[in-house]
């Protein structure tokens, strides 16, 4: 839809002066000054069995094997992906986890920029929001600590990566946890509260008068360290290599910890985020013949007061009990509402090349709230049958969400790209008299459970499934309350197996089967006015190795898979859909397939050298419309890496160097547009076939830093170094073609306490 770097002498000392401020804000009373490092992993490996089972609880920070603060490595001592704490070799599928160092050292302020480099993620930036594919499939669904899972949306690339410890993606279905796309599910790990004071500050600025500031500070708060909490405040804002396009944030976030006991925990805490974005509207056109019209990358399609004013507040909170030493009893529930509001106009549709017409002026004004409460209620222990152990699983989850969205679309006029004349600034609705109003409400429940069994030392089978109880979805019209659409889902297993082999106690084989389940019933099938179309149903097989080394400070894997997914919604030829926005009449005739590989390496090769590195071969296939590619905008190959080198010895002790590069092969998008008609003087001819096709590319990037002292460092980060003009999201004629970044830096003064 519808050049380079500015100097402002004030801006460290106002920086300074925001630190100061935030930090005294946030500053929690303790006697003494120390630095959090998390504790050695206790696996509970027994050498003569080879096993690597994780047995500690998270009651405590120090006793959570999946928090990466402080470790300086790129690679995670263990994960929250089933439930539970498990090291990666024990998970029989693909999964990536961005620590906190690397998104320290890389400066990868948001989701946006985690995903950005996060190994197999394509990034498909929209107008409004982006959205993530892996494996040529989107990435619909996220988790927060563990919980339940939620649906990606407007707020989820915006969303602040100061609250969390770190991020990680698993790759494949994991219709298990409810979670039935084969894209992958988002897992979000946040910060916790430790017991040892920690007062951390850093200021940031770099390229179009990009300013930030955050602090983060945490301790306890009794003397026995039972009592814990953590504040955290960002502010940031910076323009853009666009015209008039500029940022602002606020971050807010606070959470509280409490051991009454030695094995219970209760955790509550409160996130608030604001953002502004101005003149967002950086979608630009093409020619109709589907060449680029080579705009500077400064253009921007939108009005200068163009703005989306986006309010997010998630209030979370967990209760943990330890019974004995092998069953641990969860509660984990997360209340999130968010808040859009956009008032914008932008000129669409694609641009003649002989005359440069063909381009209109909109206004559009939309307002969304959504509000969704999930909860997940989990048992997860171990026993023992004959000398082996066996771990269990089983759990309940609960997800409720409304959201509500109004959206007017207006015709001002005919547009110029080449000079714009850009319409006033219209009122924000007051009343939504016109327009969509549409809300929706889904709610969804089920059981899970696994068990993993081990005839023999080496060998793990895992067996079990989920069982959709309820998935009910509602649409109703907000202007006149009458109810557009009532889907009721059947009740439906899903079934997951797997196995893992542990051929050294550094080296395992896995392979892993389980099955799709992705709801389609805002698709309807014929005749007027529909009835909900049955969900997609298929299967994800993945099949592996993967390595830790040199005591799980080195972490490697190397995997195939296929997924099939049958019964996508296809148009209807006999009853099509009306327009864009009709959904009647369609028919379950999708088939498609995607298949490949990918292999990755995280952590230490070297004392003091980290590496990242991850390679991704895809191939995916419509087998209904002549084995042509349905997610076109996937490359065959992408290959991610960073790496970083910090000296320990000498006269260049203190200094840490790095850099990295992202490199792809082309990819396109395909579709139709309608040629001029001669008789009207509008583009409502025949339609022809458009293939949109950009080159492949590489994007590189250089890191320094270093310690001054044990409290300060500063660092600098330079990207796109060689100022690749390249497209970071093809689109269609008319819109969604976004440049990547130029060559831009950001330069970091860091201090901890």
């Amino acid at each position: 839809m519808r050049d380079e770097i500015s100097k402002h002498a004030q801006t460290p000392r106002r920086l300074l002066r925001l630190a100061a401020m935030l930090a005294a804000s946030c500053a929690l009373p303790h006697p003494a000054l120390a630095q959090q490092r998390p504790a050695a992993l206790d696996t509970g490996k027994d050498d003569a069995q080879g096993e690597n089972n994780i047995t500690v609880t998270g009651s405590r920070p120090d006793r959570d094997p999946t928090l990466t603060e402080g470790s300086d490595s790129y690679a995670p001592r263990a994960v929250i992906i089933g439930k539970a704490a498990q090291s990666l070799r024990e998970i029989p599928q693909s999964v990536t986890v961005m620590t906190s160092a690397r998104i320290e050292d890389q400066n990868l302020l948001s989701v946006e920029d985690v995903m950005q480099q996060m190994t197999g993620v394509t990034v498909d930036r929209g107008w409004l929001s982006s959205t993530y594919t892996s494996r040529g499939l989107t990435i619909t669904n996220y988790r927060l600590d563990g919980g339940a899972s939620s649906q990606t949306s407007s707020t989820t690339g915006d969303l602040d990566t100061a609250i969390f410890d770190s991020i990680s993606l698993i790759r494949g279905a994991d219709g298990l946890f409810g979670a039935g796309e084969a894209g992958g599910v988002i897992n979000f790990t946040r910060k916790r509260a430790l017991a040892d004071l920690q007062a951390r500050a850093t200021m940031t600025f770099g390229s179009w008068d990009r300013a930030r500031v955050d602090a983060d500070i945490t301790g306890a708060l009794t003397s026995d360290g039972n009592l814990r909490a953590r504040a955290i405040g960002v502010y940031d804002i910076g323009n853009s290599f666009q015209n008039f396009k500029t940022d602002d944030r606020w971050l807010a976030h606070g959470s509280i910890e409490y051991n009454p006991a030695p094995d219970t925990l209760l955790l509550a805490g409160f996130t608030h985020q604001t953002d502004r974005h101005e003149g967002f509207n950086a979608s630009l056109a093409r020619y109709r013949n589907g060449e680029d019209i080579g705009f500077p990358r400064s253009a921007n399609a939108g009005a200068p007061w163009s703005a989306i004013d986006r309010d997010i507040d998630i209030a979370y909170g967990r209760i943990e009990q330890a019974i004995g030493s092998n069953w641990t009893v969860r509660l984990n529930a997360n209340h999130a509402r968010s808040n859009d509001r956009t008032n914008a106009a932008e000129m669409e549709n694609a641009v003649d090349p002989v005359d440069g017409s063909g381009t209109d002026w909109w206004y559009y004004q939309a307002g969304s709230k959504a509000r969704e409460l999930t909860l997940d209620f989990n048992t997860t222990g171990s026993f023992e049958v004959f000398g082996q152990k066996h771990d269990v699983v089983f759990g309940i989850d609960y997800t409720r969400n409304r959201t509500d969205n109004r959206s007017l679309w207006t015709y001002y006029g005919p547009g110029n790209v080449f000079a714009p004349v850009y319409p006033p600034e219209v009122a924000y609705p007051s009343e939504w008299s016109q327009g969509y109003q549409g809300r929706t409400d889904t709610k969804r429940l089920g059981f899970y459970g696994s068990l993993r069994i081990r005839p023999v030392a080496p060998l793990s089978l895992i067996g079990g499934g989920r069982l959709v109880l309820k998935d009910r979805t509602q649409g109703r019209n907000l202007a006149t309350g009458a109810v557009t659409s009532l889907i009721d889902q059947d009740t439906k297993f899903v079934p997951y197996v797997a196995t893992v082999l542990d051929v050294t106690k550094a080296v395992s084989i896995y392979a892993s089967y389980s099955e799709i389940y992705q709801s389609q019933a805002n698709y309807m099938s014929g005749p007027r006015p529909g009835t909900p179309l049955a969900p997609v149903t298929g299967t994800n097989y993945e099949a592996g190795i993967k390595g830790e080394l040199f005591a799980g400070k080195l972490t490697g894997s190397l995997a195939v898979y296929r997924v099939r997914k049958k019964g996508a919604y296809a148009v209807d030829p006999s009853n099509p859909p009306a327009g864009t926005t009709d959904n009647c009449c369609y028919v379950r005739d999708g088939s498609l397939r995607s298949q490949g590989f990918e292999a990755e390496i995280n952590g230490e090769i070297l004392p003091g050298w980290q590496l990242s590195l991850g390679y991704t071969y895809n191939e995916n296939q419509n087998r209904r419309e002549s084995d042509a590619s349905f997610a076109e905008i996937t490359p065959k190959h992408l290959f991610k890496l960073f790496t970083d080198y910090r000296f320990r010895d000498g006269s260049l002790k203190g200094l840490s160097l790095g850099g990295g590069v992202t490199a792809q092969s082309n990819n396109f998008r395909s579709g139709f547009v309608q040629e001029l008609n001669p008789a009207t003087g509008l583009y409502d001819g025949p339609y022809y076939e458009y293939q949109f096709r950009t080159p492949g590319y590489a994007v590189w990037s250089l890191r320094a830093e270093y310690e001054v002292s044990e409290q300060f460092s500063v660092s600098a980060n330079l990207n796109n170094i060689f100022d690749k003009k390249y497209y970071l999201t093809i689109g269609y004629p008319g819109y969604g073609n976004f440049y990547g970044d130029p060559r831009n830096f950001m330069v970091s003064l860091r201090g901890k306490f």
